[in-house]
């Protein structure tokens, strides 16, 4: 396709889409790298023309990285379902079920992106008790280009630790744990099937569906303790 051509057609070049989109090229070169923005055309290896559409769903990553703390696997997940035609009030939904998820937890954004040395220092746990943790699958770091990386709820949980540390615990009496993470594992990958497999997303109201669910296990918790208050005084 020669420049005319794609002018006629209303196409951008990426140093237009930045501009109108507020953001630097190199930006969105690394929004088409992660796949969140595609050209509708190139013409040589270093020359592609972008849909104005392309505008409209950067400013909606940003929002959405800002406002929201998402990350962008889950951003691309949210411009696919706009993209395919979801029904508006499910994609409402799912940005409320999102934002949800991903809120900052504890002290804020600012704790998203820790090494180990980092959270020992922020959550008063030595390093050889938090790679205990770490083995014991308690926390669950990201690998990055900068090695691995802990975020808010990470630190939420060796601040717990550190807790129970002082009522006489140790790291690895916790080891019970991980086979509350297992059923977690399970049942999130069982509702999930559920949801997609067999009623369709577009039908199922996610975030009362999570609500509803994590109503359920907190009253088998407190089911589950009063019983076993009962037994072990019996």
């Amino acid at each position: 396709m020669m420049e005319t051509d794609a002018k006629k057609k209303g196409l951008l070049r990426v140093s237009e889409i930045a501009r109108a989109a507020g953001v630097s090229v190199p930006t969105i070169h690394y929004y088409i790298r992660e796949g969140l923005v595609s050209p509708s055309t190139k013409t040589a290896p270093n020359m592609a023309y972008y849909d104005p559409q392309c505008v409209e769903d950067i400013r909606l990553v940003k929002e959405l990285q800002q406002k929201g703390f998402l990350p962008l696997s889950v951003i691309k997940m949210i411009l696919k379902a706009e993209r395919r035609g979801q029904d508006p009030g499910h994609l409402v939904e799912m940005r409320t079920f999102m934002d949800h998820i991903f809120h900052p937890v504890g002290t804020g954004a600012q704790s998203r992106d820790l090494s180990l040395t980092e959270l020992a220092a922020a959550s008063g746990l030595p390093e050889s008790s938090l790679q205990t943790l770490r083995t014991l699958g308690l926390l669950m770091p990201v690998a990055t280009e900068q090695g691995e990386r802990y975020d808010d709820i990470d630190l939420r949980i060796a601040g717990i630790v550190k807790e129970l540390v002082g009522f006489g615990l140790a790291p690895e009496d916790l080891s019970v744990y991980s086979q509350y993470i297992d059923a977690i594992r399970n049942e999130v990958t069982a509702i999930h099937d559920w949801i997609h497999d067999v009623h369709g997303t577009d039908k199922v109201p996610v975030a009362k569906l999570a609500s509803t669910l994590n109503s359920l296990k907190a009253c088998l918790a407190i089911k589950i303790n009063r019983q076993a208050v009962v037994e072990f005084h019996e």
